[in-house]
């Protein structure tokens, strides 16, 4: 007998959509359940790029699902009490079939969760949280209480990685509930696509104004003060790298004005700020840049590094990054210190002296391998190859199996 699953999750998300497709190809009958559209269906706002967009890959065609808001972004509370009824209702609806939780993106998602468990309706928990970023911000102790409470009754936990697994252990999950479901991306797309643009490569220098001849770092993200660009900035500068290579910055945020601010003090002529790039054109990014910098203070997992994994990209990351455990080893990148605690005098941002020397010497370390880079590379598309979507699926239904014989 096929199993059965129902998905409730925020909006459709490029890196989960193709996992729900793999799903549908193992052979499980799937239905999801979206708050919203997001930016699958139309142009919306994201804040964290500061910019309305629509992402331009299909995300809602082979996957059958539901919206229970059309107005995309909108967790109000008039806007989860006017989805409520109906989300409950399809949430609750079948008894026996079991309910993926992507995240706790409302507390409305909070109380189906509560109410499927007070039911003893199987509910299993997909979530990128680490306890890093579970510790990052201050939460009541109810919600604390709460989410841990749940977390030990859930049927089934899926983990997209050693810190992911390490959250649910510390939530009280029993080992035997915990699935392996590797973080994933679309390896071969992203692989084909950058081979292809290497033949390229000087001609997209020349049309962002790059210099093809110089070693080349990239960022790729949101110009928030999580990820930290300013951290990158003034390491490179600090590093004495400002006339050796090349810092690229693919992206968009409220961070922009200070970046474009302190590049333009500091005379860095060699770091470029491109502009946000959409989901098919990624790969390009990771052609421009030849190492992927992920510097960010907490990052659930930072899928843009299996991205530059599987374009055949070196990877810098620190040990605030989700994935670093997992994708991360002296053989295809570096992993930088943790950058220091935060100092209060420093306005949100802005990186402190402690912070910036870390950085600063991996890079200088990167930049002293750069005849290793092509070899990293490779190394690292080897890496990556065991994070697919088909791993993904295979993980979630030995959990649906787990689920059929003891639930």
């Amino acid at each position: 007998m096929p199993h059965r699953l129902r998905v409730l999750a925020s909006h459709p998300v490029q890196y989960h959509v193709p996992y729900y497709r793999a799903l549908i190809a193992a052979g499980i009958d799937l239905a999801v359940g979206y708050f919203h559209p997001g930016t699958a269906a139309g142009v919306a706002y994201d804040r964290g790029f500061g910019r309305a967009f629509r992402w331009d890959v299909d995300l809602l065609s082979g996957v059958p699902h539901h919206f229970f808001s059309q107005t995309s972004g909108d967790y109000s509370r008039r806007a989860q009490m006017r989805a409520a009824p109906a989300l409950l209702r399809w949430a609750l609806a079948e008894r026996r079939t079991p309910l993926l939780l992507v995240g706790w993106f409302a507390p409305l998602a909070y109380a189906a969760w509560l109410a499927r468990t007070g039911l003893r309706m199987p509910t299993l928990l997909f979530t990128e949280t680490t306890p890093r970023t579970w510790a990052r911000q201050p939460k009541p102790r109810w919600r604390a209480a709460l989410t841990s409470g749940l977390c030990r009754r859930a049927a089934a936990c899926l983990a997209i990685g050693t810190e992911n697994a390490r959250f649910y252990k510390e939530r009280g999950v029993a080992p035997q509930r915990i699935f392996r479901t590797p973080y994933s991306i679309d390896n071969e797309r992203f692989a084909a696509r950058a081979a292809t643009l290497r033949h390229e490569r000087h001609a997209l220098c020349t049309q962002y104004g790059l210099d093809p001849a110089l070693p080349t770092f990239v960022f790729c993200g949101k110009f928030e003060p999580v990820k930290r660009p300013l951290l990158l900035l003034e390491a490179y500068l600090a590093a004495g790298l400002a006339e050796k290579a090349q810092l690229v910055y693919v992206g968009d945020g409220a961070l922009r004005p200070a970046l474009a601010a302190r590049i333009e003090a500091a005379g860095a002529k060699n770091v470029h700020l491109i502009g946000f790039l959409n989901q098919s054109e990624m790969p390009a990014a990771y052609v421009l840049g030849e190492v992927l910098c992920l510097v960010s203070e907490a990052e659930t997992w930072g899928l843009v590094v299996n991205e530059a994994l599987a374009c055949g990209r070196p990877v810098i990351v620190t040990a605030g990054v989700g994935c670093a455990a997992d994708l991360v080893d002296g053989a295809n990148g570096w992993r930088s210190p943790q950058p220091s605690p935060h100092d209060g005098a420093i306005p949100p941002g802005y990186p402190n002296q402690g912070a910036i020397h870390a950085l600063a010497k991996t890079l200088q370390k990167a930049w002293g391998a750069r005849d290793q880079w092509e070899r990293m590379g490779a190394a690292g598309q080897v890496r990556v190859a065991a994070h697919t979507f088909t791993q993904m699926a295979q993980g979630t239904v030995a959990a649906l199996e787990f689920l059929r014989t003891n639930y």
